[in-house]
């Protein structure tokens, strides 16, 4: 159940986030806002590539970059448009909440110095869950330099949305 909740909250909290993101303008989606900040362009594309990348070592299909080497998928991210990369974020979200239904599985994971280690598959989609929500902070740190809303995503608080979604069917 627990792995169920998170991969529901993890799609909430995307479309909270990418709600916001949405908002921006181009230039702000861009701006540079110094080395240790980066753009919010950047570290979109980073939690996108972390998504793919899992889907890479896990042979799960993903329609926006079939067959693409990392190497490749990564200068292609470079040129999706703000509206590509959050609309490829959102389908990359869905994709690894369906893909964390097959349970019972290991990945190899390759360490920095060359030897390797198992992992459960549910720990393996748990490391992208957890990589995300950091990331989402850094997005909030972001927002704040520009002047924006944050994102409001603890887990709590898509608790406290499903509960007001189902007060509203009572």
């Amino acid at each position: 159940m627990v792995y169920t909740n998170l991969a529901k909250y993890h799609l909430w909290a995307g479309t909270e986030s990418r709600k916001i993101l949405q908002d921006l303008t181009p230039n702000e989606f861009k701006t540079d806002l110094g080395d240790e900040l980066g753009s919010v362009e950047a570290k979109v594309q980073h939690i996108l590539l972390a998504l793919l990348f899992c889907f890479l070592r896990l042979n799960i299909d993903f329609p926006f970059f079939q067959n693409d080497s990392e190497k490749e998928i990564f200068h292609r991210l470079h040129l999706l448009s703000k509206n590509d990369l959050l609309t490829c974020w959102e389908e990359a979200d869905k994709t690894l909440v369906s893909s964390m239904q097959v349970k019972g599985s290991t990945v190899t994971i390759k360490r920095s110095d060359g030897d390797t280690f198992c992992l459960l598959r549910e720990d393996f989609f748990l490391q992208y869950i957890l990589h995300t929500v950091y990331h989402r902070g850094q997005l909030n740190y972001c927002l704040k330099a520009l002047g924006k809303e944050r994102i409001n995503a603890d887990y709590l608080f898509y608790f406290d949305n499903l509960d007001r979604q189902m007060d509203k069917f009572q």
